[in-house]
Formats: structure tokens, C-alpha cells, sequence
């Protein structure tokens, strides 16, 4: 649509007009945000943000940027107003935000302080906080930047105390791997940790052993030695009259459902992804009855552990989190 023929004066009065209808939008995106993460529904997406990225194509930085300024308008919705008005811009929350991390702000503090900023530049507010917070350093974000499709450029901080630690595995390794650059060095750590400490590989370990024990046992005497892990499975097993399971069930869930979360969602019937910090879940919660066996247990994300706790608790859900396990 052509615009030549709009007078001076409404062009611009009309370009007035679609910023502010464009920070009350943004307002109102972000009440439905806080709201989407208060019920955490975002489908089969491991995350709020995931669920920006992959569902409505948003780049990762910004739905990250949204997702943080949602959680900061639910604790303090007083900042709608500066958001509506323009006194209050993603820059200066995350600026106010990172302040209140380094410095370990209260609430009050962060609500003054927040306060404060409305209506600054950004340079001002940096000012700002250099008066008020002498010696604070903001350090830069982790960033990982994509070179080519199987290549990126990883960029972090690191203190003196981790180089040294770095430096000393290379001089470690450096008669069977010489030239070693930091990139391999950190390839070598990740998959020796990996292989260590990852849930799946735990539980091949343990089945490893499990059948060594058994063979071993068999060979045994009737007179012999009882192992000192039993390898049969008692009548009523110890885990139903427990929540927590045994590591011995854990590992054999893991065999099963493998290491990732099971949740599918009954709308997309899309199931989640995330292998990242998974929890244990009772289908029928322990609260209501639920018992710790194979059959009722299932691994969720945190956030989808929260979903489900949602939809079966409501708010409530937060106490059982708090005093008595939400699962």
C-alpha cells in the first residue's frame, strides 16, 4: 500500500499511532506469556522458549528475551505501564535483570531499582548502575554462533582457576594426543564425562553387572556365599512402599523408556524431546496412591513435570512440589 499520499502531519501522527497499538500489543504478548508459562503449555516443546522457536518461528535470542520480560511482568506488573508508554524497553529489563543477579537484589530492591530506570537510554542505566554498584562487572553471555552446517564458534568467559585446570589435562594428554587444541580438549572431557555419568550408560553398566552376578551365582556351591545384591525379584517389592525408587528400578526404567522425556501431547501429538535434567513421574501420583512400580513411573522435563502437576493439582501443585513431591 502506497503512503505518498498521506499529508506530513499524518504520516507522522499515523506512525504514532502503530507504535504505541505496538507496545500495547507487546504488553499484552507477554501477559499471555506469563500465563502460558504459569500453566506451562507449550505442548510437546521441552520449553516456553522452545515453544516460540519451533512454533511460531521466533529466533532464539528474542523468544529468550520475551520469555524473561513475561516472568519479570508476573512478579512485578507494575512494569506494564513503562512497557506501554515506552519507558520501559527489553534493554533495560535485562539490564535491570542482570543487576539484580550479580548483586543478589531483593524484590523490593529490584522494584526500586526497576523504577528507577524507566524512561533512561541504556548507556544512562549502565551509568546508573556503575554509581550505584562501584567495581560490578557485567561479563558477556555464553554464545554459540553456527560457521556451517556441522561447525560453530563457541564464545565463554573463563576465570584463571579454570584455565589452569584446562592447561594441566592438556599437559596430561599431551604424549598421546600432541598439538592438542582446546576445542578436542573439551570433546575429550565431554565424552569421558559423558560415558561416565550419562543415565543410559549407567544403566548398561549395571545389566553388565547384573549378569556377571548371575553367572557367577550360579556357579556357586549350595553352601555358598549369598551376593550381597539380590538379582531376584521379591514378591512385594520394596519400591511399591517407597517414592523414591531404587537405582536398580531407575536403571531398569531407563532400558524400557529410554533416557528422555515421554510426554506427548494430546493436541499435536507431538512428544517432547528434552533429555535435559529429567524427573521422575508417577502416572497416578504417589500423593493419591500411586505406587513405585515400572508400570507408573515415566520420565518428564521439569517443565512438563510441572504441566502434569497442573492439570492434576491445579495451584495446589506448588504445594506438593514444596512439602511432599509433586509426582
Amino acid at each position: 500500500m502506497s503512503l505518498t499520499h498521506l499529508s506530513d502531519l499524518d504520516l507522522v501522527a499515523n506512525f504514532g499511532d502503530l507504535i504505541v497499538d505496538e507496545r500495547e500489543g507487546l504488553a499484552r504478548q507477554l501477559e499471555y506469556l506469563a500465563e502460558l508459562d504459569r500453566r506451562k503449555l507449550f505442548f510437546e516443546y521441552s520449553s516456553l522458549r522452545a515453544f516460540l522457536v519451533g512454533q511460531y518461528r521466533m529466533e532464539e535470542w528474542r523468544a529468550e528475551q520475551r520469555v524473561r520480560a513475561a516472568r519479570l511482568l508476573k512478579r512485578f506488573p507494575e512494569i506494564k505501564a513503562g512497557i506501554e508508554s515506552g519507558k520501559m524497553n527489553f534493554t533495560l529489563l535485562e539490564i535491570a535483570q542482570g543487576c539484580a543477579h550479580r548483586e543478589k537484589l531483593t524484590d523490593p530492591e529490584l522494584a526500586e531499582l526497576l523504577k528507577d530506570l524507566a524512561g533512561m537510554s541504556c548507556a544512562g542505566a549502565e551509568r546508573e548502575l556503575a554509581r550505584r554498584f562501584p567495581g560490578s562487572v557485567k561479563l558477556p553471555r555464553d554464545r554459540i554462533r553456527p560457521l556451517t552446517e556441522d561447525l560453530s564458534e563457541v564464545r565463554f568467559v573463563a576465570n584463571e582457576e579454570l584455565l589452569e585446570k584446562l592447561e594441566d589435562i592438556r599437559g596430561l594428554l599431551a604424549h598421546s594426543h600432541p598439538g592438542l587444541s582446546m576445542a578436542e580438549l573439551i570433546d575429550i572431557l565431554a565424552t569421558e564425562y559423558r560415558t561416565r555419568h550419562h543415565p543410559e550408560e549407567r544403566a548398561k553398566r549395571a545389566t553388565a553387572r547384573a549378569e556377571r552376578k548371575d553367572g557367577t551365582q550360579e556357579k556357586q556351591d549350595n553352601e555358598g556365599e549369598q551376593a550381597t545384591e539380590t538379582v531376584k525379584t521379591p514378591t512385594v517389592p520394596l519400591d511399591a512402599v517407597r517414592r523414591s525408587p531404587s537405582r536398580r528400578t531407575v536403571h531398569e526404567l531407563i532400558r524400557k523408556q529410554g533416557y528422555q522425556c515421554s510426554y506427548g501431547d494430546p493436541i499435536t501429538q507431538g512428544r517432547c524431546q528434552s533429555r535435559h535434567g529429567l524427573e521422575l513421574d508417577h502416572l497416578k501420583p504417589w500423593s493419591l496412591g500411586g505406587k513405585t512400580e515400572i508400570s507408573n513411573l515415566r520420565f518428564l522435563c521439569r517443565n512438563h513435570h510441572r504441566r502434569v502437576s497442573f492439570q492434576q493439582f491445579g495451584e495446589s501443585w506448588r504445594y506438593f512440589a514444596k512439602h511432599r513431591g509433586f509426582s
